[in-house]
């Protein structure tokens, strides 16, 4: 297969299928073992002035953005991919080969990990304040605290403990993380904590086999009941391409 001095070739990824899509535009590449979701692209398109101007279109970028995650999600249905970031281009069939090549025990081995799996996320954030008045009460519920009886005086004990529990506030919120954390770790088969952005507290993804999905699921609800009160709110999301777990 021949590129003209117009094209170039997309990657949305690897994959061990050898199965097509019923669009003729994405093609399967095989060599060094596996095989290499494709398409032939306008290498004008993507760079130059002309691909200056497309990626700072949001109508233009939006929709290749969601054919990309369109074409990982239906070979994801017929087997393990190895996704790849938007925009990942090759010259020449020489220049992928060589890569395929140079990558072929990385992503055999990572294929071979995915199988069977699906990438789902866990967000949370923290109402700081509300955690602050509920670790308050317990605190004078269960007598680690006391205040005195005069209104001006309590008052001013009370604008103190607040303080106090602020200050020690990430201790407390890492012992919860790490709960939570050693509790969901056993169910996935692999599991990464990811940048944080935002209001979030934690940022987890989660490689978890199709049959644990229940399990993990209710665990995340237990969590939610437990630490809801203190102004957690998580979010779960997926499934998505394995994202997270590959280089």
């Amino acid at each position: 297969m021949m590129l003209n001095a117009e094209q170039a070739i997309y990657l949305y990824g690897f994959t061990l299928s050898d199965s097509s899509l019923s669009d003729e535009a994405v093609m399967i590449y095989q060599y060094a073992g596996f095989s290499a979701m494709i398409s032939l692209v306008d290498v004008a398109e993507f760079t130059g002035e002309l691909g200056e101007l497309n990626l700072q279109n949001v109508e233009w970028l939006t929709a290749r953005i969601c054919r990309h995650g369109w074409v990982i999600e239906k070979f994801s249905q017929q087997g393990a991919v190895y996704p790849l970031p938007f925009g990942t281009l090759f010259s020449s069939f020489e220049a992928l080969q060589q890569t395929m090549l140079e990558r072929a025990e990385q992503v055999l081995s990572k294929l071979e990990q995915i199988a069977g799996c699906q990438e789902w996320a866990l967000e949370a954030s923290l109402d700081r304040q509300q955690a602050v008045e509920v670790l308050l009460a317990e605190g004078l519920a269960n007598g680690r605290f006391s205040l005195p009886e005069t209104l001006g005086r309590r008052h001013l004990e009370e604008q103190k403990l607040r303080r106090h529990l602020l200050g020690q506030l990430n201790d407390w919120l890492a012992e919860c993380l790490a709960a939570q954390w050693q509790m969901l770790k056993p169910l996935a088969r692999d599991a990464r904590q990811r940048k944080l952005g935002d209001d979030k507290v934690l940022n987890w993804a989660f490689l978890l086999v199709k049959e644990h999905l229940p399990a993990f699921e209710l665990q995340i609800a237990l969590f939610s009941q437990h630490y809801q009160p203190y102004g957690f709110q998580f979010r779960v999301t997926g499934p998505w391409a394995a994202y997270s777990f590959v280089d």
